[in-house]
């Protein structure tokens, strides 16, 4: 019997913090089994940054864990298969490139046009909006409304 936890998808800060609360979540539950973290090998045939990120963790706090096994000696490069024993301290979601930018830019508040004016040559419309709905909700950004619209501003 194993538990499985699926990392694509996420960026590697996203995909470390659902790892952590997951592995935790087993043991506060009681399992001690298998934990099987699907994290894919990357496209460049070297290794993801997830997998690379995931594994200098899983080494950096070995003594947590019974046993570890990376997917390679088991057939798949794409897997790491864990059995825990202690649990995983919570990370602080660092601030991605995007989330750095604008919370610099927005020191005073701003519309989220003038965001948009600001950063999309660097990162795209949809991108900055993704992060601007995750800082409000992380507590990160505030809105500040006036009589003149909605403004964000750093916290």
């Amino acid at each position: 019997m194993s538990r499985t936890i699926d990392l694509h998808g996420l960026i590697v800060d996203e995909a470390m913090l659902e790892f952590i609360q997951f592995y935790n979540q087993c043991l506060e539950s009681g399992y001690r089994g298998r934990i099987e973290v699907i994290h894919g090998y990357g496209s460049s045939g070297q290794g993801g940054a997830i997998v690379r990120a995931l594994r200098a963790y899983v080494k950096s706090n070995s003594s947590r864990f019974e046993s570890i096994f990376h997917g390679d000696d088991l057939g798949n490069p794409g897997i790491t298969v864990l059995y825990p024993k202690e649990a995983l301290a919570e990370l602080e979601a660092s601030p991605s490139p995007v989330g750095e930018a604008i919370r610099r830019f927005c020191v005073t508040p701003k519309s989220e046009q003038r965001i948009l004016a600001k950063l999309r040559g660097r990162f795209g419309d949809r991108l900055i909006s993704e992060n601007l709905r995750e800082m409000v909700n992380r507590g990160q950004l505030r809105i500040v409304r006036n009589g003149t619209g909605v403004f964000y501003e750093s916290t």
